[in-house]
């Protein structure tokens, strides 16, 4: 059984659709790209999934639908990283990442009794693998944009759900990071967890994601093995660019090069 099925999804929002009549499957140790024009309907499809907006058809977790799931059972079994970095008050890395073990207490964490040794390793173990834990004591409002980006992302880990849901979370990072993230997001999916990236850098895409779904005006033009959904073809209808590909060490890359013309 697939661990996350999606069928016939779509939204409409403000009397416009956004995603038409999309199904997919995510098995458990995957890493799925979701990559796209602007507009596309990714981050529309993320929040669905992550149950933020209201769809039709059917989105099922574990053979189970996924609005059927209690809230605080779905928040362990599901984490979710949203594009928007923003940080309202003064709190602290620690603390921020923190809240990524909130659907494990009985309560708000400072009236629910002390931290657990699972969630304090939890804590430390996001915090040091997003490369944070020498931020821990800083206020989150006092970040650069990638070290937010990277601190967010120390959050959702933590969690430790079977699914990983993340929208674009290179986008505010230096190239070194672009890659510890992309790393580290794939030893998620090598240690289990189903993971959905969405991503707008197609070589990352080609080098990391095992499959990948293209989305373009909120329909699928294609999806599966990462060579047949980058064919220059379905980039053409997608972006309407051109392209030059090639390999680097076993591995493809792609480097859009020119607007393609009608």
């Amino acid at each position: 059984m697939s661990r996350l099925e999606l069928v016939d999804v779509a939204v409409q929002l403000g009397g416009r659709t956004l995603v038409r009549e999309l199904s997919f499957q995510i098995g458990a140790g995957e890493l799925v790209g979701l990559i796209g024009p602007n507009g596309a309907g990714k981050s529309t499809l993320i929040k669905a999934i992550a149950q933020l907006l209201p769809y039709r058809g059917s989105i099922r977790l574990h053979g189970e639908s996924l609005d059927q799931i209690p809230a605080r059972e779905r928040a362990r079994r599901l984490a979710y990283l949203s594009q928007d970095d923003r940080v309202q008050w003064p709190i602290s890395v620690a603390d921020l990442v923190a809240l990524g073990r909130h659907p494990y207490r009985g309560g708000w964490w400072r009236g629910a009794g002390r931290p657990s040794d699972a969630d304090r390793q939890a804590i430390e173990s996001a915090m040091r693998a997003t490369d944070v834990w020498s931020l821990r004591a800083r206020a989150s409002d006092t970040l650069s944009g990638g070290e937010r980006a990277r601190v967010r992302l120390a959050r959702a880990l933590a969690v430790e759900a079977p699914l990983l849901l993340a929208d674009e979370p290179v986008a505010a990072l230096d190239p070194r990071h672009q890659l510890e993230v992309m790393e580290l997001l794939r030893a998620q999916a090598h240690q289990g967890a189903s993971v959905i990236v969405v991503l707008h850098d197609l070589t990352l895409a080609s080098r990391f994601c095992d499959r990948l779904l293209l989305l373009h005006q909120g329909r699928a033009v294609a999806s599966g093995a990462v060579e047949a959904v980058l064919s220059a073809e379905h980039l053409r209808l997608a972006y309407g660019i051109g392209v030059v590909m090639g390999r680097h060490q076993g591995q493809n890359y792609i480097v859009p090069w020119s607007c393609a013309r009608e």
